[in-house]
């Protein structure tokens, strides 16, 4: 049977068009990923479905064979289409018991006691199979278990029967540790006969829990397939519209020239960490979470306290540093929380672009004409969408963000450039074309040390890699012993293992 039915959905903005005939259909009791690069239309189709957008052109949609008007978000509803996005949408200084009756209502129809709402809360939870204390502030709650809690609370048993439940990259912003807690609970919904559109941009988690999927690539519809018939080299194919091989640029040589040296470095976690960053390479740092492998980048900016160990750059030795300092000395960082630590949401891409650096002429007032210019020959360069230097940084997608903070920096032309988790939650056509400019710029000469858990990734654009854990640098990897599968068994191995270091040079 067909849970939910879409043919000939299109819809313009302006000049851009956001989807062109799109078609989807999803099975009654299957997980259904629907991927695409920033930009592909996903969203769009995400807001039809949810009647924030009306359709241009004569759409047609059903929901278990009964029609559906698009546009209208009331008929949404009824039918029993749920949405989950990222954000979650939970008040963090509420209890669990308050957050599930948002948007729905609570148990008692005239009075409420918490005996009774809690209770309910707690059967609620239960029929999922969660074990979480109703009382609990959300706040307080691990990642997935807010994720879980907005879940189920789109399955309100006050509500209209769900049908359909869209979950819009909800996890985005979870450690890989603790998404399969998620997926156990998209599961037992799936066994029970539910129906999920599952939004990611993470290709792993399409082959650990869905069932089909559909690629849309530049507006338009262009696989349906089951899961099993496709593997990840395929599935990145159909996103981006290139082959794999084409994807990863070639690992840049590294050079003679150390532009940073660590010795003795030791910080809340780390402890005395020694490393050399050369001219025009590219250097991983590999840990599982707690490792310190997330410290080090802060550390070497002077945005974490060191309790020892001294730093040479540019000639000069430090026994401590501030981020003012490091960025005076050719360092930059862009942190893996964008919004928290590293931009400014509310504020412009130009105003987010040139902040590090104003610029002023002799008199020491900026030109607005000048400031515009050369944020949006950025903007150009780094091909964000939409280049528009007075829009907020907050409408702009992860990926597009990203690059943002990328000509930031470029813009300042450091010698060393910190990344943590940098393609973090960004589709794999924007990860391409940061991987693009990283090439770029590290084969003029700057030196990139990259943060990150995701190995493959490492494997691919660095020279070296070093293994950290239990705050310690366990190994270094480079040549052909430069490996994903070498990087994992590293962080996993024990104290005194044998790890396969070095190897002959990749071709």
């Amino acid at each position: 049977m067909k849970a939910l039915e879409l043919h000939s959905v299109s819809k313009v903005f302006g000049s851009q068009r956001a989807l062109a005939g799109v078609d989807l259909e999803l099975h009654a009791g299957e997980v259904h990923a629907l991927l695409g690069q920033n930009g592909s239309g996903k969203s769009t189709l995400i807001k039809v479905l949810a009647g924030f957008h009306a359709p241009d052109g004569p759409a047609e949609a059903s929901v278990l064979g009964a029609p559906l008007a698009l546009g209208d978000a009331a008929a949404a509803y009824a039918a029993g289409l749920r949405f989950v996005h990222q954000d979650l949408a939970l008040i963090d200084k509420l209890d669990v018991t308050d957050n599930l009756a948002l948007g729905e209502r609570y148990a008692g129809r005239r009075w409420l006691g918490h005996r009774r709402e809690r209770a309910a809360a707690a059967a609620h939870l239960a029929a999922f199979g969660i074990d979480l204390d109703p009382d609990r502030l959300v706040g307080e709650l691990s990642s997935s278990q807010r994720t879980m809690v907005a879940v189920v609370r789109a399955l309100h048993p006050a509500a209209p029967p769900a049908r359909v439940l869209v979950l819009d990259e909800v996890t985005a912003s979870l450690p890989k540790t603790e998404v399969e807690q998620v997926f156990a609970l998209i599961r037992r919904i799936r066994d029970d006969g539910g129906t999920v559109l599952y939004v990611t941009h993470r290709l792993e988690e399409v082959f650990a829990i869905a069932d089909r999927v559909t690629v849309l690539r530049d507006a338009r519809r262009v696989a349906t397939s089951p899961v099993g018939r496709l593997d990840h080299d395929g599935l990145v194919e159909l996103i981006v519209g290139r082959r794999l091989d084409e994807f990863y640029p070639a690992a840049p040589h590294s050079r003679d020239e150390v532009v940073l040296s660590a010795r003795g470095l030791t910080g809340r976690t780390v402890t005395e960490v020694d490393l050399d960053v050369h001219r025009g390479e590219v250097l991983g740092i590999a840990g599982l979470a707690g490792s310190g492998r997330e410290e080090i980048p802060y550390l070497l900016f002077g945005a974490r306290p060191w309790t020892g160990g001294e730093l040479r750059l540019g000639g000069t030795t430090y026994d401590a540093l501030t981020p003012p300092a490091a960025i005076a000395h050719g360092l930059a960082l862009i942190p893996a929380d964008r919004a928290g630590e590293g931009a400014t949401p509310s504020m412009s891409l130009r105003e987010n672009l040139t902040l590090p650096r104003l610029r002023s002429n002799r008199a020491g007032w900026m030109s607005l004409s000048r400031e515009r210019r050369e944020s949006s020959a950025w903007l150009d360069r780094l091909r964000v969408v939409p280049a528009d230097g007075e829009a907020p940084l907050s409408r702009l997608s992860g990926g597009n963000q990203q690059k943002v903070m990328l000509a930031r920096w470029f813009r300042c032309d450091p010698a060393v450039l910190l990344l943590d988790e940098p393609t973090q939650g960004i589709d794999v056509g924007s990860k391409a074309a940061i991987y693009e400019q990283l090439t770029e710029r590290t084969g003029q000469g700057l030196s990139v040390v990259v943060a990150s858990t995701d190995h493959e990734e490492l494997a691919a654009i660095c020279d070296r890699v070093l293994v950290v854990a239990g705050g310690r640098i366990r190994a270094e990897l480079s040549g052909r012993a430069l490996t994903a599968d070498a990087i994992s068994k590293g962080i996993l191995a024990r104290p005194g293992d044998p790890v396969n270091q070095r190897g002959a040079d990749r071709a």
